[in-house]
């Protein structure tokens, strides 16, 4: 998932050592200069580009300090750095000792963020005390580090299930959350920057509890939370490991975690979600948020005809970033008549690339399938991007900005659950490999749940086959969602409908006509055809213009049919 960054000392391109700025190996100072010279040799018509841009490569220095001695002259700063260390030492995250001999101490660094709500107002100053943990010095094995979260997928799954039973989502916040996971190993750090204790000079903090940075924490707080709501009647899922369901009698309790932010819906209204809220709060300190606002960048406004799921105070962050806030909008996220320029752009540019298609693409996975086509063909450039690919993602900035408001609507439903899926695919799409595109969106009740556009896995050699394969990428992807819904007692009534438009794949997954010409392709492909002997899913035969995936295959619309099939997708405006 790539977020807005919060401006730390790691932050920039530029490494820093005992305060002052110093260039990396084979890069000069990005100064001012620097900048001026990018903005005179960009396009001079394009409001889009501006010092702005140049400044997110070092982060927005006025939004929240780039170092701890910075912060130390800003009173809001100053406080939240006290109130964070005053936290950990009242839970008893360390305790202080001598230095032992010969044990490695880890460094720790001060995190600032600016918390804001889902309109973008500043909420809180929140400073926290990390540890170092990639001055370890040594490789943890990858299973005593994994830890799992909630993915976006899950999150809209149970807004649209809350929805069509018209029950409220609420939400809840764990304050420092990894502080109530106790830990085994020995861990050394320094005491915390510009706040140390004067007459403990040359002692440093043996961790009691897991602090933020540690590369075990993560992995103990997940299984200590674990326990805690197992021990409380709920259930694990083997889909998704952070999404959890509970049943008492008739009534249903849902709950998804992403590290330390909760999601709560229940069969029984608000009340419901509530106590399963004051269960968890004799447990850990909790702090109820009410009705779920803002999680994760996604504005959620629960409304009477249902729940809208946004990110236009995320999207408006990006956009003003780079001083697109008043670039001319767009009709359309591609420009397929863009004459390509195959110059690659220097270190600076690409960092800015890098980090722009990264916040688009948070946006693409979270509630724009609209953009998902264009953010992926743009990720194919990410190691070397050209000129020709820069000019491309600031045509996606400029759609952007005249389409930040969209977002997706999950609608009231008395009837049973119904999934269904549109798929496509076009045919050697990427002429370097010859491989083809793969695009799918599923629906639950009519709200959009998963969407995807990729690069096939292997080559196609026919349109046919090409359809074939993007059958089983849907299909595999929609049998995964439809058995979550059984282990959480939700029943899909019927058979999950899939909308082809392609006669020879369809033919071919339901009845194998067709067969010898596609005997080369992986056996794996195949699984196609036993869910539909099984009746698992039906293929129905769509028109091509009413292919909603379309939009996930290709960039060659006109600004008309885009708008067509971008509502028939889902992404609308609340109103």
């Amino acid at each position: 998932m790539a977020k807005l960054r919060a401006n730390t000392q790691h932050d920039s391109p530029i490494d820093r050592t005992d305060g002052k700025f110093t260039p990396k190996d084979n890069e000069l100072l990005w100064d001012n200069n620097n900048c001026i010279n990018f903005i005179k040799n960009s396009d001079e018509n394009d409001s889009g580009t501006s010092l702005g841009a140049c400044m997110a490569l070092v982060g927005n220095e006025t939004s929240s300090p780039a170092t701890w001695r910075q912060a130390m002259n800003m009173p809001e700063w100053q406080r939240a750095m006290e109130r964070e260390v005053n936290e950990l030492e009242g839970k008893g995250a360390w305790e202080l000792i001598p230095r032992p001999e010969n044990i490695k101490v880890l460094p720790g660094v001060w995190n600032f963020r600016v918390k804001k709500d889902e309109n973008g107002s500043i909420v809180k100053y929140k400073a926290r005390w990390c540890v170092d943990g990639s001055r370890e010095g040594f490789t943890r094995p990858p299973e005593k580090v994994f830890s799992s979260v909630a993915e976006l997928s899950t999150i809209r799954m149970l807004l649209a299930l809350a929805a069509k039973g018209k029950q409220a989502v609420m939400q809840a916040d764990f304050p420092n959350a990894y502080v109530n996971a106790d830990i085994e190993e020995d861990v050394y750090v320094c005491q915390p920057k510009g706040l140390e204790q004067r007459d403990k000079d040359g002692y440093v903090c043996k961790l009691k509890k897991a602090l933020y940075g540690c590369p075990i924490s993560g992995r103990r707080w997940n299984q200590t939370l674990t326990k805690a709501l197992i021990s409380l009647g709920f259930k694990g899922t083997s889909i998704d490991h952070c999404l959890f369901h509970r049943e008492s009698g008739n009534i249903k309790d849902l709950l998804a975690i992403y590290v330390d932010d909760v999601l709560v819906t229940s069969s029984n209204g608000a009340d419901g979600a509530d106590k399963v809220l004051d269960e968890l709060s004799k447990v850990f300190e909790l702090k109820k948020l009410g009705k779920a606002r803002h999680i994760l960048g996604l504005g959620i406004h629960q409304e009477e005809k249902g729940v809208f799921l946004e990110q236009s105070a995320y999207a408006r962050a990006v956009l003003e970033e780079v001083d697109y806030l008043d670039a001319k909008a767009r009709g359309t996220p591609w420009d397929s008549h863009l004459v390509e320029d195959n110059d690659k752009l220097n270190c600076y540019e690409t960092k800015m690339f890098r980090r722009i298609l990264g916040q688009l693409a948070y946006l693409a996975n979270g509630t724009r399938p609209d953009l998902t086509w264009a953010v992926s063909r743009l990720a194919s450039e990410i190691s070397s991007p050209s000129k020709g690919a820069w000019e491309r993602i600031k045509r996606l900035l400029r759609y952007l900005n005249g389409t930040k408001e969209l977002g997706l609507r999950y609608k009231p439903n008395e009837g049973a659950l119904e999934l269904e899926t549109f798929v496509d695919s076009s045919f050697a799409a990427d002429k370097r490999r010859g491989r083809s595109v793969t695009g799918f969106v599923t629906y639950l009740n009519g709200g959009v749940i998963i969407w995807k556009s990729r690069l096939q896995d292997t080559v196609a050699d026919s349109p046919n086959a090409a359809e074939y394969i993007a059958l089983y990428d849907s299909a595999k992807a929609k049998m995964g969602l439809r058995y979550l819904f059984e282990v959480i007692g939700e029943r899909v009534e019927g058979s999950c409908t899939i909308h082809e438009d392609n006669n020879g794949a369809r033919r071919l997954a339901m009845d194998g006509m067709g067969q010898k010409k596609c005997r080369h392709l992986p056996i794996k492909y195949h699984f196609i055809q036993e869910l539909c002997k099984t009746k698992e899913i039906k293929i129905v035969r769509v028109s091509t213009a009413e292919q909603q995936a379309d939009l996930l295959t290709k960039g060659s619309h006109s600004s008309k049919s885009h708008l067509f099939l971008r509502c028939k997708l889902g992404v609308v405006n609340q109103a």
